[in-house]
């Protein structure tokens, strides 16, 4: 910046010393003395006048840095601070993580008992709750047996299962009967109660008219009877709890 002014300078003085010869050449060729023409006046005058524009622009820009490096020095401190301050708090949770890690490296720490009189101190019995008994592997009936020779039965095809909303794979009734047997169960514990929820439904092959099997909320099973035959497979959509079925066809 300053050498900026300087060439400005310099550049005034330069104009203001050809100014001045042509002005004494004027003078030498004049018939007369006289004084400066009016033009070189002008032009001096301008000269004057541009310079004192062009400082006052660069004192306006050297002031606007001068307000810029005070506001970046201010932000410098502030987060020369802010560091700091975080230094001294992770050395402070340093000593507490320190004492801890001894405490434990310590183990519990037993008085002795001083008093002769003190009567000894009796163990404390655990006191033993009543478990609940573990959930059965299934909730579903066992399959029939076949029937004797020429009398007709269920036969269970396959069984599903799952926590989530699923497809079965496409399966094939051949009866003009069959069943599925479903269940539903909510998780354990009373804040579950009646919040899960089961819809079945079978949906015969190349057809979107199913015919319904459930629909479930909360724990509970049951089973619903169907027409068949005819290939099929189950949409499943279930949340919040477990479900299980089975597919029968009577034959």
């Amino acid at each position: 910046m300053r050498s900026i002014i300087t060439f400005l300078l310099a550049f005034h003085l330069l104009t203001f010393a050809t100014l001045a010869q042509e002005t004494v050449s004027a003078t030498n060729n004049a018939p007369a003395p006289a004084a400066p023409t009016q033009n070189a006046f002008d032009r001096l005058t301008q000269s004057n006048h541009d310079l004192l524009e062009l400082l006052k622009k660069q004192q306006s820009v050297l002031e606007d840095i001068q307000y810029d490096r005070k506001l970046l020095n201010r932000q410098i401190q502030t987060l020369e601070e802010r560091l700091t301050d975080s230094l001294q708090q992770n050395a402070q949770l340093q000593v507490k993580v320190a004492k801890l890690e001894a405490t434990l490296a310590a183990g519990p720490s037993s008085t002795p008992n001083t008093n002769a009189n003190a009567a000894p101190v009796q163990p404390v019995t655990p006191q033993i709750t009543d478990v609940p008994p573990p959930p059965p592997s299934t909730y579903l009936p066992p399959p029939e047996s076949e029937g004797a020779p020429g009398t007709l039965s269920w036969h269970r095809l396959f069984t599903l299962s799952g926590e989530d909303s699923k497809n079965s794979d496409m399966f094939h009734i051949q009866a003009s009967q069959w069943r599925v047997l479903w269940h539903n169960q909510d998780k354990p514990g009373d804040t579950y109660k009646n919040t899960s929820a089961l819809f079945i439904n079978a949906f015969p092959k190349d057809d979107t008219i199913p015919q319904k099997v459930c629909s479930k909320v909360g724990s509970g099973g049951d089973s619903a009877e169907l027409v068949g035959p005819g290939n099929y497979y189950l949409k499943v959509e279930a949340s919040g709890g477990s479900w299980e079925l089975a597919v029968e066809e009577f034959r």
